[in-house]
């Protein structure tokens, strides 16, 4: 990790709120993380997964797949991940108006790309 000062979730998200539409941050134990915007290829297989899933969730009535919206997993962790999936039970007090979203999905997906660092990988995982 960086040297970057640590954020409170409340500055994370004036950040965000001030960030330009094309700017994607996530919250990395307090440290904002700029993170790259998407390649088309990585956008086709993001969508072609969420159709997917999406279909199959919609089918068997499960719960509610995602994109692009932030999970504040801890007080100082806050992820983006390309689809996610929130099961039934989850859906108890879930606001599709707000974010971000108070708890961790039941499935979270990351299109993984070339240029992608295999340390933010590993750290999105753990």
């Amino acid at each position: 990790m960086s040297s970057t000062a640590k954020l409170s979730f409340r500055e994370f998200q004036k950040l965000q709120d001030a960030a330009a539409e094309n700017l994607r941050y996530e919250l990395d134990e307090g440290e904002p993380v700029l993170t790259p915007s998407p390649t088309p290829r990585h956008n086709l297989v993001s969508f072609k997964l969420r159709r997917a899933l999406g279909a199959f969730v919609k089918a068997h009535q499960l719960g509610v797949v995602t994109s692009e919206v932030d999970f504040r997993l801890a007080e100082d962790v806050v992820r983006k991940p390309d689809v996610a999936f929130l099961a039934g039970p989850q859906m108890k007090g879930f606001d599709l108006d707000r974010t971000p979203v108070e708890r961790a999905p039941s499935l979270a997906i990351e299109v993984i790309s070339k240029g992608n660092l295999a340390e933010d990988t590993a750290r999105k995982v753990r």
